[in-house]
């Protein structure tokens, strides 16, 4: 097994409930932890209505930023999943009306899921983004997304619930942002110093700013129990008004006009509206159907044409061209998945701030981003995370054969180059049809193999496939349920093959929900492996090269590493209490050294650096620099084949570039040069890295990062594109 026997798995379509309630909502409390997101899973699992009518592929839409230009810029901004769900989020950009995205990684090195997106008033001029997190604070971009920084400075709290933005001119606009457990702060955009302007005691909800606000500086907000409050001096006083939809208020809209007519969406099938500041408020939902409205959006040209926009939580979008007075509804096309919580199915409306021209509405939803081109009447949705290649394998004989094979998430199945990624084309004669709604994710290669090389490849659930001809032709085979440990069908996420594959037959699945399983026929019957627990997702798996007579293995979750030294009878958990993982997502990668019979190294990638131990996994000690060490984000560690001589590492940090290492001969760090500025610069970021098995000789490594594979003929030092697997 080659140092990489963790080649890159993702769980798609049904199994996407692994991130339920991720989003919180607008009145939705913190994260929730590992373990309930686990459980949801096994309702969903189980049986629970998950995402039968979602469509294919599922991306949900996390947060939504629109610019002011949209009419002639044509850019949005979208948080999504990235191309392993149980990694951290990605912001996307699309600068042709949501028919292309790319991702934004430069600098983008968050640990928690995103909570708002907001594009500057005068982006067409500063190009200014902010992204606000639920743990990270917020980011802002000065350059369109293609570089992000954090901009905390005076923000007690990190966990943004909420940003808004009112324009004061041409060139300058004042920012509001919500924290939990409480407060409003205020940033001048000339200011580099958030100040607050409003109690930590008071815990908002919403945020909301007036078109009008350089006439009238007027900001309101919700609490937690539906209290409203208004300032009407840029957030320095606040006139309390009350609780006037005695519910829980999701969203409030604040129409042209000097904040004259407000319209707020609440619990229970109200929409409440007033004509007079906020001083009285009236129902304006008696044809809404009985449920929540948890969006509201107004016209830019309100004044004119009178038209609200809203959702409740289960039916999209309603329209209402007189007010509120009457409301038609229009049928987006977004289904509810059951995999997050029923108000934030539809979590955001906006309207183009160019509506009167381009009739431009958007609705971003756990089941994706609609577009409605027609005034809200006609939808499409805009598909931001098709055609994505999460993984490769490179053939034991690439010097030789420069044969590629790369899996898909939403393209037409498995990819294959036969000359170094040059060319693609698609072999997936075997695999369970349609191949485009039954993604493969993990895929290795046999090493060792006596033949043609052997190629191995996982369904997103319920089948792994073999293919000796680079995916000309694959037998399946199906991997049982396994009621047992489990409830429902096995949803891979990453694969471990025993580099004596020929001999012994053993394969290593993580998976989803049922921890770790193992076949000790080549696919043929499968065991569940004491010790890994379930309802835990694994992120990574690593086989020791030398298993045929050590039989060890190492499994990651979301936090801890585990291991086996009698093949996968056992498993108990090591680095307890060394390998120290900071708060957000805990994505831990696994890396085993091509040397481990004689140095014993294996190197464990955190949300808090580079781990490595010395002793076969026992024992662990943090790895420096800073530049791999604490406080950075750890992707993907992956060591040269020829390791033993030249020593070489790769470590992928998120946001931060793609570092070769040296390491001495105790495993410490003796040099790294950073060989991804380049990359980042073009907004790639690697989800997959593969040497080549012949990198001493042809010092080859490849790279998949969106739905592109991209390579380096000089050890890493420099890349060039190298085709789209699946267009």
């Amino acid at each position: 097994m080659s140092s990489h026997a963790t080649g890159p798995a993702v769980l798609r379509y049904a199994s996407e409930v692994t991130v339920v309630s991720r989003q919180t909502v607008r009145a939705r409390g913190p994260l929730a932890s590992h373990r309930v997101i686990a459980l949801v899973c096994a309702l969903a699992l189980s049986g629970v209505n998950t995402s039968a009518h979602a469509h294919f592929p599922h991306d949900p839409v996390l947060a939504l930023g629109v610019s002011p230009d949209f009419e002639n810029d044509r850019t949005l901004f979208v948080a999504t999943f990235p191309e392993l769900n149980w990694s951290n989020r990605d912001i996307l950009r699309s600068t042709d009306g949501g028919k292309a995205w790319g991702k934004l990684p430069n600098g983008m090195d968050n640990r928690f899921d995103f909570s708002s997106i907001r594009v500057s008033p005068n982006f067409t001029v500063d190009h200014a983004v902010f992204a606000a997190t639920r743990g990270d604070g917020i980011y802002r971009s000065l350059d369109s997304g293609d570089h992000w920084i954090l901009s905390n400075a005076g923000l007690i709290n990190l966990n943004v619930k909420d940003l808004k933005i009112g324009k004061l001119s041409n060139t300058a606009y004042t920012l509001f942002a919500a924290v939990s457990p409480g407060g409003i702060y205020r940033r001048a955009s000339s200011d580099n110093t958030w100040a607050q302007v409003l109690s930590p005691s008071v815990s908002v909800n919403v945020i909301a700013t007036s078109p009008d606000y350089a006439a009238d500086s007027t900001v309101m907000t919700t609490d937690m129990t539906g209290r409203l409050r208004m300032s009407n001096d840029a957030g320095n006083t606040w006139t309390d008004l009350g609780s006037p939809a005695g519910a829980i208020i999701y969203d409030i809209a604040i129409a042209p006009g000097n904040s004259k007519e407000i319209f707020l969406a609440a619990a229970h099938n109200l929409i409440f509206y007033s004509s007079d500041s906020g001083r009285t408020f009236v129902n304006k939902g008696a044809n809404l159907p009985l449920e929540s409205i948890n969006n509201i959006s107004v016209s830019p040209n309100y004044l004119i044409d009178h038209t609200v926009f809203c959702t409740g939580v289960t039916r999209s979008v309603y329209k209402s061209t007189d007010s509120g007075n009457s409301w038609t509804l229009y049928t987006s096309g977004a289904a509810i998945t059951h995999q997050t919580a029923a108000v934030n199915e539809f979590s955001e409306l906006q309207v183009s701030n160019t509506f009167a021209s381009d009739h431009a509405v958007f609705m971003s939803a756990f089941d994706g981003l609609f577009i409605s081109t027609t005034g809200g009447i006609t939808w499409v949705q805009s598909q931001t995370r098709a055609k994505l290649t999460p993984g490769l394998a490179l053939s034991p004989n690439f010097a030789n054969d420069q044969s590629v094979l790369a899996t898909s998430y939403y393209g037409a199945g498995i990819a294959f180059s036969g000359n170094g990624g040059s060319q693609w084309e698609i072999r997936s004669r075997g695999w369970p049809t349609p191949a485009v709604s039954n993604p493969s994710f993990a895929i290795d290669f046999v090493q060792n193999h006596v033949g043609p090389p052997m190629a191995v490849a996982t369904k997103n659930f319920s089948y792994i496939g073999f293919s000796s001809d680079f995916g000309a032709a694959w037998q399946m085979k199906q991997i049982p349920d396994l009621p047992a440990i489990f409830p429902g069908p096995v949803y891979p996420t990453v694969l471990g093959l025993s580099p004596a594959f020929d001999t012994d037959g053993e394969i290593y699945l993580g998976t989803i929900a049922h921890g770790v399983i193992q076949s000790l026929d080549g696919g043929a019957t499968w065991r569940a492996n004491r010790g890994v627990p379930n309802l835990v997702t694994v992120t990574s798996l690593a086989v020791s090269p030398n298993y045929a007579t050590d039989h060890i293995a190492f499994a990651g979750d979301l936090g801890q590493v585990w291991l086996t030294t009698n093949g996968g009878g056992s498993w108990v958990r090591t680095g307890t209490g060394s390998i120290v993982m900071r708060s957000g997502l805990k994505y831990t990668w696994i890396a085993v050294s091509p040397s481990f019979a004689t140095d014993h190294l294996l190197l464990v990638g955190s949300n808090n650096g580079v781990y490595s131990s010395i002793d076969s996994g026992n024992t662990f000690q943090a790895i420096g620099p800073s530049e791999i060490g604490p406080a950075t984000i750890i992707r993907q560690i992956a060591f040269s084949p020829n390791f033993g001589a030249d020593r070489t590492v790769f470590v992928n940090v998120r946001g931060r570039g793609l570092y070769r290492v040296l390491l001495d001969a105790i495993g410490k760090v003796s040099s790294l040069q950073n060989v991804g500025v380049q990359l980042l610069e073009s907004n790639i970021e690697f989800t997959d890295l593969r040497f080549s098995p012949t990198f001493k000789q042809d010092n080859t490594l490849m790279g998949a990062s969106g739905g592109a594979v991209y390579r380096s003929a000089d050890g890493g030092l420099t890349w060039a594109f190298a085709g789209s697997p699946n267009n």
